[in-house]
């Protein structure tokens, strides 16, 4: 299984802006000073493999879709935000014709299906999409957004034909060559999150989701839901204490409350999404380093006590890797 993330953004699409781009450069270029870097080889290994993430690359702005490959013909994917629009031209570019899409939406607010009026397959004829959620009215949701004076170019000009599948919690969907059940998510107006299980793997995509107090208990149907999943991909654009502080209720998570459930879970992977879009890429550098201590103080405090957690009395080994996720990153499964 490939997971390939092209929107990483929650709320709103983000963009650099003239100067943090040029404080990029800058940086880029007092770090290869002293460098003996004369061939275009030498220059793309510096930045590929020396110069930080910050400096050398971007987390991106685009709000969430990420398409999960499986090994079928058919198209797998999760939400409709505006990193639909870059996959839409990807496969465009490619040439592919008489396809079959599944979109999956976790919710109808905006970020995640701001992306649909623009995915370019939609317009092309022989293609099939299938739009899959939770929610009712979802295909008056979708036509309404390309309404005016909301947007210029409405529904019906689509060329593909489009569908639409409604879920429920505990449904279990065989498509794509994959296992895919639903799971209801604490957000407002309500969210989905979706397992995905393929040859062998398993890719749970979790996002807007708030994670109350208990969530602590020793029983939590989320954690049996995620459990032992290869990658975790987590709504955690909040720190402990701005989730508990001015954005309680807004329906997010936290990094720390992240670290816990992935923990619990047994979570392989755990990576962070729906990123804060007032965050630049400094600021969630140090988010993650601030994410991964917490981790490594959680497993040695566990160590030293000797106690286990949710249970287990052995040490915490989970999640074995934190990454926060960047438009354009690929993981392979």
């Amino acid at each position: 299984m490939k997971v390939h993330f092209k929107g990483t953004r929650g709320s709103i699409p983000t963009s650099p802006c003239a100067l943090e781009t040029r404080e990029k450069v800058i940086s880029a270029l007092m770090a290869a000073r002293g460098k003996d870097l004369r061939s275009e080889r030498q220059i793309r290994e510096f930045v590929e493999k020396q110069l930080p993430f910050q400096h050398g690359a971007s987390y991106g702005g685009n709000t969430a879709c990420v398409h999960v490959e499986t090994g079928s013909d058919e198209y797998l994917v999760m939400d409709g935000g505006s990193g639909l629009r870059v996959f839409g031209q990807e496969i465009k570019g490619q040439g592919v014709t008489g396809a079959t899409f599944h979109l999956f939406l976790s919710h109808l607010h905006y970020d995640h299906i701001q992306g649909i009026p623009f995915f370019a397959p939609a317009y092309e004829n022989g293609n099939k999409i299938i739009i899959h959620g939770g929610h009712d009215k979802i295909e008056e949701a979708i036509r309404n957004q390309m309404k005016p004076p909301f947007f210029p170019v409405g529904f019906e000009m689509f060329g593909s034909r489009i569908s639409f599948e409604k879920h429920s919690p505990g449904d279990l969907m065989e498509l794509c060559g994959a296992r895919i059940t639903m799971f209801e998510l604490d957000h407002p107006g309500k969210s989905y999150g979706y397992r995905i299980e393929a040859n062998g793997v398993s890719v749970v995509y979790s996002t807007d989701a708030e994670h109350r107090n208990h969530a602590h208990r020793s029983s939590y149907p989320y954690v049996d839901f995620i459990r032992e999943a290869n990658l975790l991909i987590f709504d955690a654009p909040y720190t402990h204490s701005q989730s508990i502080g001015n954005r309680e209720n807004w329906g997010h998570s936290s990094n720390v409350m992240a670290v816990e459930l992935a923990a619990k879970g047994e979570i392989e992977t755990l990576a962070l999404f729906h990123h804060d879009p007032a965050a630049n890429d400094e600021d969630m550098v140090k988010f993650l380093a601030h994410t991964k201590k917490f981790l490594e103080r959680s497993c040695i405090m566990v160590k030293e006590t000797g106690s286990g957690f949710a249970g287990s009395q052995s040490p915490r080994p989970h999640p074995y890797d934190v990454i926060l996720a960047y438009d354009g990153l690929t993981l392979e499964y």
